[in-house]
Order: structure tokens, then C-alpha cells, then sequence
């Protein structure tokens, strides 16, 4: 008796430890690529970085955040357009 009692619960142990296995998950998630990719992409936007008293960025805050990543990676179409004021109407 004691044996079928044993082999009755390894039995039950074993058909509800299945469905567990069966269900685990497969897909992963974002690699670290995807993630750098999206980073750049945000920076890249300019809206980041922000600082915690202006989340969600303002429209100035996305701006000067575009205009330094284009002065620090070299895209000259984007970092002179806000320096392309003619000096002399700036009072």
C-alpha cells in the first residue's frame, strides 16, 4: 500500500510539473543591440537625456537635445540651423 501511495504521488507530481515545462517561454526579449539601437535612436530624436522636473520633455528640451547630438556627431545640416541667424537681427 505504502508503494502505490508513493508511486500515485510521483505520478501527480510529475503531471502537474508538465504543463509548467510546457508553458515556459520562449521567446527572449530585446537584445542588447535592439536596446543600444533604440537608445541612439532616442538621442538621436532628442528626447533624452531630460532631467526629472521636465519629463515629458518640452519642445525646447527635445530641440537643444537634437541640436547638441548633431554638434557632437557631425551632422552639419541639423547643428547650424539654429546658428544660421545673421548676427546682426540678433538684439
Amino acid at each position: 500500500m505504502n508503494r502505490r501511495l508513493i508511486a500515485a504521488a510521483a505520478l501527480l507530481a510529475l503531471a502537474i510539473g508538465t504543463p509548467v515545462a510546457a508553458f515556459a517561454q520562449t521567446s527572449s526579449g530585446p537584445t542588447r543591440a535592439d536596446v543600444i539601437a533604440d537608445l541612439v535612436q532616442a538621442q538621436r530624436d532628442g528626447t533624452v537625456p531630460t532631467s526629472n522636473w521636465d519629463y515629458p520633455p518640452s519642445t525646447r528640451t527635445i530641440a537643444r537635445n537634437r541640436e547638441l547630438y548633431a554638434i557632437a556627431h557631425g551632422e552639419q545640416g541639423t547643428a547650424t540651423a539654429s546658428a544660421s541667424v545673421p548676427a546682426d537681427s540678433v538684439q
